[in-house]
């Protein structure tokens, strides 16, 4: 490790302050559980990476992994039982329990440093402080993005500094993000609500859950994007959470693309130790239905989240049995694959919309009510075309214009390999307009006042 200043230690301990006095003012007994788990971590930490050494004795490497081995299951059980305690304790004990504020993705990093601990792949943290800003670093303690080890370890282990490109581009992620949230997710969100409470039917509840696609992704995206700038003010980098889910062409892009920690995270720390797909076709798809499940089941106990975890399990199989039928069937033709594309496209979409239907209920038989009366005759659309489906007319032309200047801003993202802020940000002119003008929407057209709470961000929740 870099040998650090006096003024980088004050820093770092001015931002754990900050970490524990948001958690204080946020969910005071979470700070219990957030401390005891980070000593868990960094003891087991320390512990490996000193047995890890032993192993390189000759004759002791088997006995001395073998011991590291069961260090690391042990604690991983402690961790995970913490979680499913109160995520699921009531089941047993009939007192509901609230899950303290960040537990579901602290639990995950302090899970994912150990296990590359042990595999080598991250040297044990040794300083308490810096292990303390991996775990609790409050703008993803909430709701991610889930960082990795080796990544955030060596961002806190070097010098932290803060240049006037940081403060732009975390300036305009945090304008687009609250955009996101307090224009785009909050507005569509009231009118799916209000489309599915009505106990509408056909064409208009199946634009309810088109919508919902966008609300959800606006509002977790939006979530990311203000976590990332914050972390970017402050000197910190943090992963990108979402590449652009919904221009996807097949569930598995898809799966590449949306909440891009959590699912890749999965992939490294559950699929690929379960075999992925290196052990056979069978144990493939078990491994992917056991992985899409256990998602479904980090989000709660709600069968909704199973029901929805499972569909993309299911869904994913299915598609990966397509891909091996039709995989020497190859065309060059641009007059071909541009079209084909979309419909991939609008297919992925479509699907995904009415996989968020159990997530959205929670409740399996809610959600099958819901999909029975997608099947059933709407008499109700044309009054709801005609009433905006409850949102004023200038509000549903700010949002269809907002969803063509965030589609346009994804697709160069995409073109520029995730480099487009930056890009922007050498032009600081562009970002002060986008802040004038998205602000001024925001007071327009924003969703917001004294009987609002600004802290129901979806994914806030889990």
């Amino acid at each position: 490790m870099i040998s650090l200043s006096l003024w980088q230690w004050i820093y770092r301990i001015l931002i754990i302050i900050a970490n524990l006095v948001f958690f204080i003012y946020s969910d005071p007994i979470a700070i219990i559980w957030l401390v005891g788990l980070t000593l868990l971590g960094y003891a087991m930490g320390l512990e490996l990476g000193e047995r890890l050494k032993t192993c390189e004795i000759p004759g002791n490497r088997t006995e001395g992994r073998g011991k590291c081995k069961n260090i690391l299951i042990i604690t991983i059980v402690l961790i995970v039982g913490v979680l499913v305690f109160f995520k699921y304790g009531d089941l047993v004990t009939g007192q509901r329990f609230i899950v303290p504020l960040g537990l579901s993705y602290y639990s995950l990093m302090i899970i994912g440093y150990l296990i590359d601990v042990y595999r080598g792949e991250v040297e044990c943290e040794k300083n308490i402080l810096i292990f303390s800003l991996y775990v609790g670093f409050f703008p993803q303690a909430t709701a991610g993005p889930i960082g990795r080890a080796k990544e955030l370890l060596n961002n806190y282990r070097k010098r932290i500094t803060v240049s006037p490109q940081d403060v732009k581009i975390g300036l305009l992620m945090i304008t687009l993000g609250v955009y996101e949230k307090f224009v785009m997710a909050d507005n569509l969100s009231m009118v799916v609500d209000n489309i599915v409470r009505s106990q509408a039917k056909g064409t208009t509840l199946a634009v309810a859950f088109l919508l919902y696609s966008l609300v959800i992704y606006y509002d977790f995206a939006g979530y990311s994007q203000i976590a990332i700038g914050i972390g970017r003010l402050m000197g910190i980098r943090l992963m990108d959470n979402f590449h652009a889910p919904y221009l996807a062409t097949s569930l598995k892009d898809f799966w590449r693309r949306w909440h891009i920690s959590l699912s890749s995270w999965f992939r490294d720390y559950l699929y690929i130790p379960l075999g992925g797909s290196r052990r056979g076709y069978l144990r493939q798809i078990l491994g992917i239905l056991l992985v899409f499940i256990l998602s479904g089941a980090w989000h709660g106990q709600a069968l909704g989240f199973w029901m929805w975890g499972l569909i993309h399990g299911v869904s994913l199989v299915i598609e990966n049995c397509f891909r091996r039928l039709f995989k020497n069937i190859k065309c060059a033709s641009k007059a071909v694959i541009i079209p084909l594309n979309m419909l991939k496209r609008i297919a992925v979409f479509m699907l995904v919309s009415f996989a968020w239907i159990p997530f959205y209920a929670g409740d399996v038989d809610k959600a099958f009510s819901i999909y029975g009366r997608l099947f059933s005759a709407d008499t109700e659309f044309a009054a709801q075309i005609i009433n905006g489906f409850g949102l004023r007319v200038e509000v549903w032309i700010v949002i269809g214009i907002s969803v063509l200047l965030y589609l346009f801003i994804s697709i160069l993202d995409e073109q520029y390999k995730y480099t487009l802020y930056e890009k922007i940000a050498d032009h600081g002119w562009i970002i002060l307009i986008l802040a004038i003008d998205m602000y001024t929407v925001l007071l327009l057209a924003g969703v917001y006042g004294s009987e609002y709470d600004a802290a129901t961000f979806i994914y806030g929740g889990f």
